[in-house]
Parts: C-alpha cells; structure tokens; sequence
C-alpha cells in the first residue's frame, strides 16, 4: 500500500498563519504517569462540550477550517471523552486535518477502526518502551495495551486500504533510555512511519533526577559557529569499519547533536510561534503553546520554576479566527519569533527565572528564555 502521506494546506507564503491547533478535549487521563504534568498542578478536570468544540472548528480561518491540523492532545487521554467519534466528525466535516496522541490503553480493533474510517491522518501512541517493567516504572501500567494498539491500527489500515500515518512517541528519562533501542527495531519490523524521542520535563524532584539534558540545555544557548572546530562531514556508510568515527563525531560537545556538527536548527526556535501552531483548553482557554496551557510547576536548572498560563482568549467570546488575528496575540508571536531573551539555560537559574513572568531583558510576560521546546530539548508532539 502507498500512501501520500503530503499535507497539503492553502495558506501559500504566509510566514504568521494559522495551521494547527492542539485541542485539549478533556483533561481526564487513565493514567497516573510519574512524569505528568498534574504532580505540579492544581486544576479542575473536565471534558469539552459538544457545542464548544463546534464552535471551536466553527471559529477556524481559511475556509472553514479546510487545510488546519486539529491535533487531539493536551494534557488528558483523548479517548476518555465519552464522545471523542462525534468531534473527530465534525472536525473532518469542516475540512480540517485530524491527528490525535494516545496512551492507547482504550484503543482496541473497534477504536482503531473507528479512527481509520472517521478519517483521521495520523495517530501517535505514547510508548517508553516495549520493556514492560521499564514502562510501568513511568506509566503504572504493563506496556500491553499500548502496544497492542498499535498493532490494531495497522491491521484497521491494512483492512481498509485508508492512508494513515502511525508512529510512536517515547519519553527519553534515566529509567527507559535503556528499553529505547529495543523500541527502534520493534517500530522498524513494524514498518512504522515515525519514531520520536523527546526529553522529560520534570515537574517533582524525584523527575527531576531523571533528566538526560543537564549539559544539552547548557550547550544549547552557545551560537553554532563559536564551536572549535566546526565539522562537516558527508555521508558514510555505518559499518565495523566506520563505528568509531560516528561515535568519535556523536560525543564531541558531550552532547548529541555534537554542536560541533549540529547546525542549531532548534536553538531559540519555537515552534508554535515558527509554524502557526497554538493550544485549547477543555474550558475553552486560547494559549500560545501546550506549555502555557496550564499552571503548573517545572524543575529547571535545579530550582523550582512556576510556569502561569498566559491566556490571549476565549472560544466562547470569540472565533478562534479573531483571537489568532488579535494584535497583542500577533505582537506576541513575532517576539518569540526574534526570540531576544536571555541566555538561562547557560546562566544556570536566577531569582528572576523562578517564575515565567520576568527576565533580565525587561521582556513582559510570559518570558521564554528557559523554555526547553525552544532549544530543541523538549519535543512538541
């Protein structure tokens, strides 16, 4: 079967449209995961009513939506909503792209068939790991289930001969880097599309101790060409022969990417700002990014962060349209864009850091000089 996997959009050059949105239709999870972000926070939870969602994709510019990404993800397990068929539908009905990212505990063959037929393009499992010990050490759980549904997706899209991207997402910490490459050649005798490997973010002490990204955070505020030397190198083949060379290139910086051939294409680069992206609460909350979506408490560069949300608007107000059009919301986009913050990550943490509200540059709030998603630590899904 081949797939074109393409997406196609309608938004030309425009370097400040609007081309995904991360939909948090409910903060309820099934999961007690020991690196989430509620052991920082103090929230009510809640699923996202039918009307709200359908003014949501009502709101969306470019013809209704035709061409915009809604990714179903946030901060809760999106096949908990108890009608989570109903807005895939009316998202698909207004044209847009639906992906979604899943524990996949509920996502046995019907579910699986379900999201194949209703037409979504992509599903990302989470999965630390297919060491079932080391997932439960993060998870709680047996790595069974999430497992399994990646299996039943592959078997819905080979029944139907519908095109879907399916991949996994991994967690890198102390505890499963080490089930990571059993994770690789699983996905690769899989044939699955994609594989990603992001960071932790800690929200307690105890995650904090699992972090891999002490010296990359470090590494990652230095310009690229103040590496000495600088390498290039063309492509070779990995063999016995040529092993030490690539760890030879891999460990120079004591980082990887090595910034001695990285080219820091991720450092001080947001995506959400970049690529048009922004975020949805359950309650209706519009925020630049997944990361201010919630209240919630980090530990970065061994101190305590409070990271406030930072709302720019309300779907029950306003079209998304409107909010994305929004002066102070544009004005905010193209100041991440230049991304004139300090350094934090090299200075090592500061009074001022302790929160997201204030830097040393007089930036207002929110600040985003410490923010690990820019400096390519920390995925965005």
């Amino acid at each position: 079967m081949t797939m074109d996997l393409t997406v196609k959009t309608p938004f030309g050059d425009d370097p400040d449209a609007l081309r995904k949105v991360y939909v948090e239709s409910t903060s309820h999870c099934n999961l007690d995961c020991a690196m989430c972000v509620r052991h920082g926070w103090r929230e009510p939870l809640g699923h996202m009513p039918v009307d709200r969602f359908e003014r949501l994709v009502d709101g969306l510019p470019n013809a209704a939506g035709e061409g915009i990404t809604i990714a179903f993800a946030g901060f809760g397990e999106p096949l908990v909503h108890p009608e989570w068929q109903r807005l895939i539908a009316l998202a698909r009905a207004r044209g847009s792209r639906v992906e979604m990212i899943t524990n996949g505990l509920l996502l046995g063959a019907d579910a699986a068939t379900a999201l194949v037929d209703l037409g979504v393009s992509q599903v990302t499992v989470s999965v630390d790991g297919v060491d079932s010990e080391t997932y439960a050490r993060m998870r709680g759980v047996s790595a069974d289930s999430a497992l399994a549904a990646v299996h039943h997706l592959l078997d819905a899209r080979r029944r139907t001969r519908r095109p879907m991207a399916i991949g996994v997402a991994a967690v890198s910490t102390r505890a499963t880097v080490s089930s990571l490459p059993a994770l690789l050649e699983w996905a690769s005798d899989l044939k699955l599309d994609f594989v990603t490997i992001g960071n932790l973010v800690p929200h307690t002490e105890d995650m904090a101790r699992e972090i891999l990204w002490e010296r990359a955070g470090w590494a990652s505020v230095f310009r690229v060409r103040s590496w000495r030397p600088r390498v290039r190198v063309g492509r070779f083949d990995i063999e016995e022969a040529t092993r030490p060379l690539a760890a030879a290139l891999a460990e120079r910086g004591l980082t990887y990417p090595s910034p001695a051939v990285d080219e820091g294409l991720w450092r001080n680069r947001c995506r959400f700002a970049h690529e048009g992206l922004c975020a949805v609460s359950w309650d209706g909350r519009v925020t630049p990014c997944l990361s201010l979506l919630h209240s919630h408490t980090e530990f970065i560069n061994s101190q305590a962060r409070r990271v406030h949300e930072h709302v720019v608007g309300q779907i029950d107000r306003q079209p998304l349209s409107a909010i994305w059009r929004d002066p102070t919301f544009r004005a905010f986009r193209e100041r991440v864009r230049a991304f004139d913050f300090p350094p934090c990550f090299h200075c090592g943490g500061c009074p001022l850091t302790e929160t997201n509200r204030e830097d040393c540059y007089g930036n207002p709030a929110p600040v985003c000089g410490e923010c690990p998603w820019a400096q390519g630590i920390v995925l965005c899904p």
